[in-house]
């Protein structure tokens, strides 16, 4: 379709295959990740983060048609909340002019299943006025990782809705939606999954419908709709591509 799109987290998983299927397409791709990618950038960093939208806005001058950020980590706290959260909203925020400049804007953040889960409001709410430093006061230390994982995917969701009918960005034609996977075999993943005991845990944990590890390659298709101009009529909606553990989990509640 000769786009430009940003595609973070792109040099393994998930993201890798965003790449490379847009580029299979047609699209031109610009990688973003700690290393191996056209911009090196550490996204737990301020610096890193602010490097690497200059660099995209060097290296775009005449503007992009998206970002599909999958960058995202599962591990240490303090790694998890700057990646997941900060990663997200200072890239897409930086580039924001350059957004403005295609006929047909789209971005695509990374959500969870484990969105779905009830968050330390406290967490999140500290996330959302983008307080960071009250963070690690309050939370020196914690013992449960996922607390802030599934904070920053709820954290996620929330930014995403507003930024996305809000006059700067829905309100300008940029439609902003995110991608919430459920059990994805990935290299971050793998290594769990292939322990049975792990593997079985897992899947009672996130149940689904069918029993199946979902691909990169299932995600990169979701990411490649949503990033196209297609996707014209979604504003503010978070996919959850679970095989169906978001339906099991919420029932007819939502209905």
């Amino acid at each position: 379709m000769n786009r430009s799109i940003v595609v973070t987290g792109a040099a393994s998983g998930i993201g890798k295959a965003t790449a490379e299927l847009l580029e299979s397409r047609g699209d031109r791709v610009v990688r973003v990740d700690i290393r191996n990618a056209d911009i090196n950038a550490d996204l737990a960093t301020i610096e890193g983060r602010a490097e690497a939208v200059a660099l995209l806005k060097e290296s775009l001058k005449d503007g992009v048609d998206g970002i599909v950020t999958w960058a995202g980590l599962g591990g240490p706290v303090g790694a998890t909340l700057l990646v997941n959260f900060f990663g997200t909203i200072d890239l897409v925020e930086g580039i924001h002019p350059l957004l403005l400049m295609s006929t047909a804007p789209r971005v695509v953040v990374t959500s969870s299943r484990m969105s779905l889960e009830k968050p330390n409001e406290e967490i999140v709410a500290l996330l959302l006025k983008r307080n960071l430093t009250e963070i690690v006061r309050r939370y020196p230390s914690s013992e449960d990782p996922t607390e802030f994982y599934c904070a920053t995917k709820v954290a996620i969701n929330r930014w995403m809705r507003h930024l996305a009918v809000s006059p700067d960005w829905g309100g300008r034609g940029i439609k902003v939606n995110a991608i919430a996977p459920g059990l994805t075999e990935t290299p971050m993943t793998r290594s769990t999954l292939d322990n049975d005991v792990q593997r079985q845990y897992l899947l009672a944990m996130h149940p689904q419908a069918e029993n199946v590890l979902s691909q990169p390659i299932e995600l990169a298709e979701i990411a490649r709709f949503l990033v196209g101009p297609e996707s014209s009529m979604l504003i503010g909606q978070c996919i959850y591509a679970d095989r169906g553990t978001e339906a099991i989990l919420r029932g007819v509640n939502p209905f």
